[in-house]
């Protein structure tokens, strides 16, 4: 399925109904850079992303982008602009430390109490914030429309249950294609400024065969035992449907909503370890702290994004697209809780960056990856529950090969273990 540049960069222009800039979020559940063909130094077989591919040639893909291990953290992190130890929300498998307090301002509600243009708002896709008795939580939070998975991913791509106002029925539509079709349903139901937040489940597990005709491998098999043998070509035909149905979102939209779009894609951690490949296979995948758990492609284009086919090094963290987005939709607040808004990177190469990015995770019982990562544009420091430590120079090292705690330091390192200690104390 081909799929065109999208260039999104006029002004507005009187008389073309322009007004604020739209924003379509899009977050992928369990994607990182192993997967995905731009991170240098990574090879191997990647998934097949013409749309993400076109995203990233029409603006700017971030490299040194941080989320939390695991997915709860992270969409609280985006939701509220906060560090997980200020949420509250630090893993996944016990319930206290996967739900978002009802008290938490999130970013939809913040921009329609912040920006003069009232945004038309939605969630279509993956909560997973709240308990199973809470149905309408999205909605309580001041999103304005939700439907998708309420917790933490779909038995079955092809027979699932959706939660939408409340209520829930079972869907047999294969999941990332009826997210897609309830978001386009939705955007041309708006006549404002709208936020459309579509958070996939995909490529979640479990491994499935994604319709063939969302597909370019014809040969895959539909066969449970054959899919578990060799889970990893499913899991990149899940990458491509997605990506093929990112693309009809985007046809779906008018010339004038394109070109007043502006187009985020995330994903919310890394890889999980039974389809994760080299370099992180061996060094650490979803769930760890380690680079393939927590450095995720960041991808945006469109609207006012005047940077094009760039690739940026800055450092960014989860925190950073509360402000960034409500900077977007007109806020001028540059800064949010632990986040400070990356839209000046947008256009000028030369804008302020962030001088560390913070992450963690707890409450997983596992002391042994349990704990909290930091660094600065250089250094990366790995603090566990259980008191090991790890100490990385990402720039001679970005895979995460040598602990440099397992030998003397030099002066320079010990300067910066120390720096990033004190960094920590201060959060």
């Amino acid at each position: 399925m081909a799929c065109t540049k999208f260039d999104s960069s006029i002004d507005d222009i009187p008389g073309t109904g322009a007004t604020s800039p739209n924003i379509i979020f899009i977050l992928a559940d369990d994607m990182g850079w192993d997967v995905f063909g731009h991170y240098p130094g990574i090879s191997g077989t990647k998934a097949i992303t013409t749309t993400l591919d076109s995203l990233a040639s029409t603006g700017i893909t971030f490299t040194n982008c941080w989320v939390n291990p695991v997915c709860a953290p992270t969409r609280a992190s985006l939701l509220t602009g906060k560090y997980a130890f200020r949420t509250g929300v630090g893993g996944v498998q016990t319930q206290p430390m996967a739900t978002l307090s009802s008290s938490e301002v999130i970013v939809q509600k913040y921009i329609n109490a912040q920006t003069p243009d009232k945004y038309a708002t939605a969630l279509i896709g993956k909560w997973h914030l709240s308990t199973g008795t809470q149905l309408s939580a999205p909605e309580n939070f001041g999103i304005g429309f939700y439907s998708g998975i309420f917790t933490g991913a779909v038995q079955d791509y092809y027979n699932w249950t959706q939660t939408s106002g409340g209520v829930q029925q079972n869907i047999t539509t294969y999941t990332t294609t009826h997210m897609v079709n309830q978001s386009i349903s939705w955007i041309q139901q708006q006549t404002k400024p709208f936020f459309l937040w579509l958070a996939f489940n995909a490529p979640h597990t479990p491994f499935h065969r994604p319709p063939l005709s969302l597909i370019s491998n014809q040969s895959l098999s539909d066969d449970p035992m054959l899919i578990n043998a060799n889970p990893y070509p499913y899991y990149l035909a899940s990458i491509e449907a997605m990506d093929r149905e990112i693309a009809r979102l985007i046809a779906s939209l008018t010339a004038t909503q394109r070109e007043n779009t502006v187009f985020v894609f995330l994903g919310d951690n890394g890889t999980p370890i039974r389809v994760a490949q080299n370099p992180y296979k061996s060094n650490g995948t979803k769930s760890t702290l380690f680079q393939g758990g927590v450095n995720m492609p960041l991808i945006i284009s469109g609207k006012n994004i005047t940077r094009k086919n760039v690739v940026e090094t800055a450092l960014v963290q989860a925190q950073d697209m509360f402000p960034t987005f409500a900077e977007i939709a007109g806020d001028i607040n540059t800064k949010y809780q632990d986040g400070i808004s990356i839209s000046p990177l947008l256009s000028d190469a030369g804008a302020a960056k962030r001088t560390f990015a913070f992450t963690e995770q707890f409450g997983q019982s596992a002391p042994d990856s349990d704990g909290y990562a930091i660094r600065n544009t250089t250094y990366k420091l790995i603090h566990l529950e259980n008191g090991t430590e790890y100490l990385f120079n990402l720039i001679t090292d970005p895979f995460e090969n040598t602990n440099l705690l397992s030998s003397q330091l030099t002066t320079i390192d010990q300067q910066n273990y120390d720096q990033l200690k004190v960094i920590k104390a201060g959060l």
